[in-house]
């Protein structure tokens, strides 16, 4: 297995512990307050970090359907006029995002990792594997995001 995969394999699968937890008995109303008009709700959050790994599994090789891409893609609006998923069905969809990517992560070769990035990644590293690495980053961003978000509408806090 590629070692930089290796390393990340771990904090992919700690990131989905915390994704679940971070969304662990927050009330519907709670995941649509946002701490300022110009921030993101927990459910946005959630679902940006979704979607992010379902991009990450079709650099893997897998594809999911994601019928809420729009609604969660960077720069997408953040309204009441926007109807969000039930947090159940992000969780649903993260979960077989989860299933298909992870032992795909484990059988990524050299030559596929060497291949370049179907889009743009903001890193020296232009290839799959660059990619792989700055989406770890990128999802383990929105984990602590959700983390704050979590702890400020008065919840647990995520860790410790």
């Amino acid at each position: 297995m590629d070692s930089a995969i290796a390393t990340i394999i771990p904090l992919f699968r700690a990131s989905d512990q915390l994704f679940h937890r971070a969304l662990d008995g927050i009330k519907r109303e709670d995941l649509l307050r946002r701490p300022h008009d110009g921030s993101n709700p927990l459910i946005w959050v959630a679902g940006h970090a979704m979607t992010s790994r379902g991009s990450l599994t079709k650099i893997a090789g897998e594809s999911v359907e994601n019928k809420w891409s729009d609604i969660f893609a960077r720069g997408s609006t953040v309204n009441e006029n926007v109807s969000y998923p039930e947090v159940s069905e992000i969780i649903s969809l993260w979960d077989n995002i989860t299933v298909k990517l992870m032992p795909r992560l484990e059988v990524l070769g050299d030559e596929e990792l060497a291949k370049p990035t179907p889009f743009p990644v903001p890193t020296g590293d232009k290839t799959k594997r660059g990619a792989i690495v700055f989406l770890n980053y990128h999802e383990t961003y929105h984990i602590g995001q959700m983390a704050y978000l979590r702890k400020w509408l008065g919840y647990s806090q995520l860790v410790g």
